[in-house]
């Protein structure tokens, strides 16, 4: 068996022999080639090493070891989130070395005999560092997500010629395919192995059906998602009927209905889609029928500093006034967007003080009020162990000084703690204190050696708070 020190330090000599940053920008143009193929070479055979380590963390990590597993006696919920405590890599790089890990790892039976991997010709090339990581992970997601529906053999006819077309090993490909062109491949086999008639239409429209919000970017969220007929046809309809010509906008008031132009709508019709679909949430939100969350109605909560507030009233809104911050998004909000909201939904004015301790809001009550949970999740704006985006809203509250042992319930002993890091504190070796009112955090030994506590920012308005102390250095600019 190889050891994977031994294979990490060959990786460094040979590092060390393909010369340093600096060099790179002297090299002519076919060094530059070959030193481009042979640091991809070398991450083929690092990117083998780590599919291999996440897959272990995960076995280590399984469902039925309980809180024996790896993951949770260091405090994390998951393989996957250990795996990005340790390497810091985002979690669409962690799943995608434990989608490859779990598939091209050797199994067990419940006799306890060895089996070979789900995706042994995958297993094979990646081993032998002839696949990337990126093909290899197209090649099974592509094959899994048809995997109910074909038989084992043909399923392997096509692992071992979609291998054979990426690692240019198959007659009719004497190079190598790129990861882009392997993925159209995979999609040419899925066809045709997944012909029309293997699953009735609704069956497979029902498996597929999706809808999912994009990450924020230049203030836009991206909807994805694919509807079944029978839900795209009930929207449809509904959208027809707000778009007929003589439909005026629901969100028009009857002075505004009585003057609207409804032959000459300024906006298009993927804008009036939008703003159809916005008022339909909106409906949705008031209904008495809508499901609680975390003890409440669903509330979208708008932080903003009071100095922002008040110098805004009266001031041109086009203006820099300050910006505000909702919870769930990235991005700040202007102050036009924070009025809206202040207008529609009334303000709770929750004060800090500079420490960041949350005034005017104490309760002697055993359980704490809804007021209070909303004062500390403003402070805290997410789960308190750094790294969980658990947000507020699916948050508990943790008494930091128990209340069995007389601890008030008061917005300077809770702080927020989602269901799993509140279960599982006690040996988990995060560490929890208030000072002057407000959290701090002490990481367990394994992933803070200084054993420092530090105060934990996450409210976005601290944390801007936080960012306005650095200094910026300007200089004349040449």
């Amino acid at each position: 068996m190889r050891n994977p020190a031994t294979e990490l330090d060959a990786i460094v000599e040979e590092l060390g022999r393909l010369g340093g940053v600096d060099e790179v920008s002297g090299l002519a143009d076919e060094a530059l080639l070959q030193t481009t193929g042979a640091l991809e070479r070398l991450c083929r055979r690092l990117s083998a090493l780590q599919v291999a380590v996440a897959a272990e963390v995960d076995h280590r990590s399984r469902h039925e070891l309980g809180t024996e597993g790896l993951a949770a006696t260091k405090g994390c919920r998951s393989s996957t989130e250990l795996l990005e405590r340790v390497t810091l890599a985002s979690s669409e790089t962690v799943s995608k070395r434990l989608k490859v890990g779990r598939n091209t790892r050797t199994r067990c039976s419940l006799l306890g005999e060895r089996l070979p991997a789900q995706f042994a010709h995958v297993a094979e090339a990646l081993a032998a560092e002839d696949l990337g990581l990126d093909s290899a992970c197209t090649i099974i997601r592509g094959l899994s997500s048809i995997a109910p529906v074909v038989d084992a053999a043909s399923l392997q006819t096509a692992e071992f010629e979609l291998v054979a077309a990426a690692t240019g090993t198959a007659p009719e490909s004497p190079f190598p395919c790129t990861a882009d062109d392997t993925k159209i491949q995979t999609e040419v086999w899925k066809v045709r192995l997944d012909q029309d008639g293997r699953l009735p239409v609704e069956e497979r429209a029902l498996r597929m059906r999706s809808f999912n919000l994009g990450r924020e970017r230049d203030g836009l969220v991206p909807v994805h998602g694919a509807l079944i007929p029978d839900v795209a046809a009930k929207f449809t309809a509904l959208v027809n009927a707000y778009m007929s010509p003589r439909t005026a906008p629901a969100f028009l008031n009857e002075e505004e209905r009585a003057a609207h132009d409804l032959e000459r709508d300024p906006r298009t019709r993927d804008q009036q889609r939008h703003d159809i679909f916005a008022g339909i949430v909106d409906t949705a939100a008031r209904s008495a029928e809508t499901p609680s969350l975390g003890g409440a109605a669903p509330v979208v909560m708008v932080s903003v500093r009071q100095s922002d507030l008040d110098a805004s009233e009266g001031a041109d809104l086009e203006g820099n006034h300050g910006v505000g911050h909702i919870d769930g998004l990235e991005s700040p909000v202007s102050m036009r967007v924070v009025k809206l909201y202040t207008c529609n939904g009334g303000i709770q004015r929750v004060v800090f003080d500079d420490a960041g301790r949350i005034i005017e809001l104490g309760s002697p009550e055993r359980c704490f009020t809804p007021q209070q949970r909303k004062a500390i999740a403003l402070r805290d704006g997410e789960c308190s162990v750094p790294g969980c985006h658990i947000p507020a809203a699916w948050s508990e509250i943790h008494h930091v000084d128990p209340a069995e042992n007389g601890g008030p319930t008061h917005t300077d002993n809770g702080l927020l703690l989602c269901w799993f890091h509140h279960r599982t504190l006690d040996k988990s070796g995060w560490q929890f204190r208030m000072i002057d009112g407000a959290p701090w955090v002490k990481a367990p030994p394994w992933l803070d050696t200084s054993q420092k506590w530090r105060p934990t920012t996450r409210s976005r308005t601290r944390q801007l708070d936080a960012v306005d102390t650095i200094p910026i250095l300007v200089g004349d600019r040449q």
